[in-house]
């Protein structure tokens, strides 16, 4: 993790200690102007066995994630438990596959956006999503979580099972199926 001041000068102002969701929205509108983009696309960490994440700070009412990218890498789909969040593209492009839950219990995929250099995005407590880079060169994205992720959902496409995760542990929760 970095300092405070450093986070400060790489993000051109700090959160406020704690964020109701209209507040993440707001403070992420002068993104990516208001970023350090060069400096903080730098600090990035990459990896041919998946996509990296790296905490640049966390505290009681936040967390600043910065992800690096290598071609054909992607996340699991997954739900961001009750975090409310805010991506920002720093380098290359990535895409976001948004799943619905449909009657039944099942999980569908709804939309499909790419998001390229200077784009914004958001997530809710009932996003369900996979993030993939389907790009040659690789992508860096920054990320502001409100509460800090403490419960991801998993949702496991081969079992239809939803797994909340929360620092490493997987239990169970509940059967639902992805198509």
């Amino acid at each position: 993790m970095i300092s405070l001041p450093a986070l400060e000068k790489l993000l051109g102002l700090l959160p406020p200690a704690r964020m109701r969701p209209e507040e993440l929205a707001l403070f992420a509108t002068g993104w990516p102007a208001a970023l350090d983009v060069e400096a903080l696309a730098a600090r990035a960490r990459f990896s041919d066995q998946g996509y990296t994440r790296m905490v640049l700070h966390r505290c009681a009412g936040w967390e600043v994630l910065l992800a690096g990218w290598l071609a054909r890498q992607r996340t699991a789909v997954h739900g961001h438990g009750e975090s409310h969040g805010v991506t920002c593209m720093l380098e290359g492009t990535l895409t976001e596959v948004e799943y619905r839950l449909a009657p039944g219990g099942q999980v569908k995929k709804s939309e499909r956006r790419t998001h390229g250099v200077g784009s914004v995005f958001h997530e809710q407590p009932h996003t369900i999503h996979h993030i993939e880079h389907a790009g040659r060169l690789r992508s860096v994205s920054l990320h502001l979580y409100a509460p800090p992720l403490q419960r991801m959902e998993l949702y496991d496409g081969s079992t239809g099972t939803s797994q909340p995760r929360r620092s490493g542990r997987r239990e169970p929760k509940s059967s639902v199926n992805v198509t």
